[in-house]
C-alpha cells in the first residue's frame, strides 16, 4: 500500500523529452491483501474481507481536515465473536470465553459491542466460534466507551494470532 502512496505523492512528472509521464498504479490488490494477513491467516477465512481485497474501495470525507490513520477500510461485522482475556502477568489467555458481538473488522483491527467493562488491555479475540481449534487474534484495546445503548464499545488492533484448542474454555 505505501508504494501506491509514493507513486501518487510523486504525481506527474516530466521525462528527458518534456513529455508527461503519470504514475503506473497498477497493483495486484488481491497479493496485497495476502501479504498484508500473512500474519493473521484466520482473517483470510472471512468472506466480507476476502470481497474487500477484489474490490475497489474510496472514501471520501465529510471534512476536508479529517484524515484517517487507517490503512485498510472497515467492514460491518455484526456477529457472534468470543473474547477471553489475557492475563497481563504471565500472557496466558484465562479459561472462561464469552460472547460479544462485532461491530467493525479491517485487516488490521476490530470493535465489538459488550455489556460488562474491559480492565485489560489486552484481549483475545476469536472469529469463528465452531471450529474444534480456535483461532484468536490477541488484540490490544485502544478506546472504549459507554454507548447510548447501553453497552460498552471497544476496538483495537491485532497483535498477534495463536491457536487453542475448544476444550480449554468454559463455554
Amino acid at each position: 500500500m505505501g508504494q501506491i502512496v509514493e507513486e501518487y505523492e510523486r504525481g506527474p512528472r516530466l521525462d528527458g523529452a518534456l513529455n508527461l509521464k503519470t504514475p503506473d498504479f497498477k497493483f495486484d490488490k488481491k497479493d496485497i491483501f495476502l501479504r498484508e494477513t500473512k500474519q493473521f491467516p484466520c482473517l483470510r477465512q472471512i468472506p466480507e474481507l476476502c470481497k474487500l481485497a477484489e474490490a475497489v474501495v474510496a472514501s471520501w470525507y465529510l471534512e476536508p481536515t479529517l484524515t484517517s490513520s487507517r490503512a485498510w477500510h472497515r467492514i460491518s461485522f455484526e456477529r457472534p465473536i468470543g473474547l477471553a482475556f489475557v492475563d497481563e502477568k504471565t500472557k496466558q489467555l484465562e479459561s472462561e470465553l464469552q460472547t460479544v458481538e462485532g461491530r467493525n473488522l479491517s485487516i488490521e483491527g476490530i470493535s465489538f459491542a459488550h455489556s460488562e467493562p474491559i480492565y485489560s488491555r489486552e484481549v483475545a479475540i476469536v472469529l469463528d466460534l465452531e471450529k474444534p481449534t480456535l483461532e484468536f487474534l490477541i488484540t490490544r484495546l485502544a478506546w472504549s466507551r459507554f454507548s447510548e445503548a447501553q453497552l460498552f464499545q471497544s476496538g483495537g488492533k491485532f497483535i498477534r494470532q495463536i491457536e487453542v484448542d475448544k476444550s480449554h474454555f468454559e463455554l
